[in-house]
């Protein structure tokens, strides 16, 4: 596939989550591997349970709600302005991908007729939504963005979005504690609010 990169725009198809999406780079309408991109600089907090999970857990002092609270409020944040948007993506890293495979770049958005656009990165750090990862080159710009004391705070609002695990196979939904919830590999973080559509899971929810 024939990809160009400088200075061209493209629209946002997939949030995987707060750091990780995909950009339709040939502009057909479809995303597809080879233009998944890991957003350079930063970390966001995890939407399952994971070994990245536990050490966000660990490091933070959070609990595995507060966490994947974290975690659905950044890949939110990112659909919110990035979803369906058409960015600049710039390889910014001394690698261009990561060990993943995934293309190592930074996202510009809300770009003005001047030419001046707003930093994902920057702005999720300014949204209390994610950490600077510090082997980055360019940590040390973003570094001024990062608050985590305000993280921690923030995290403790997650409690009142009640998150349930989805399986969006069988259209039911579990509670983040229960192991079958995340069993799937096709689930995802959803308020209760928003899961009116779907069905209890019997092993989480009495009748």
């Amino acid at each position: 596939m024939n990809i160009s990169y400088a200075s061209d725009f493209h629209k946002v198809l997939k949030i995987v989550d707060g750091d990780t999406v995909y950009v339709d780079f040939n502009d057909n309408g479809f995303y597809e591997q080879d233009e998944k991109v890991r957003i350079n600089g930063i970390d966001t907090f995890e939407t399952k349970p994971n070994d990245m999970l536990i050490w966000q857990m660990q490091r933070f002092e959070l609990s595995q709600d507060e966490a994947l609270g974290l975690g659905y409020y950044g890949k939110e944040f990112a659909k919110k302005v990035l979803l369906n948007k058409s960015v600049r993506a710039e390889y910014t890293a001394e690698e261009k991908f990561d060990k993943n495979n995934r293309r190592l770049m930074s996202i510009y958005y809300d770009c003005n007729r001047q030419g001046k656009c707003k930093s994902y990165e920057k702005e999720v750090l300014k949204a209390w939504l994610a950490t600077v990862y510090t082997k980055s080159n360019i940590a040390e710009d973003l570094k001024p963005y990062e608050n985590i004391d305000q993280i921690k705070a923030y995290a403790k609002k997650s409690h009142k979005l009640n998150l349930v695990v989805l399986n969006k196979k069988n259209s039911k939904y579990h509670k983040t504690s229960c192991e079958y919830g995340w069993q799937s590999i096709n689930n995802e973080l959803l308020e209760i609010d928003k899961a009116i559509n779907f069905e209890k899971a019997s092993c989480c929810f009495e009748d």
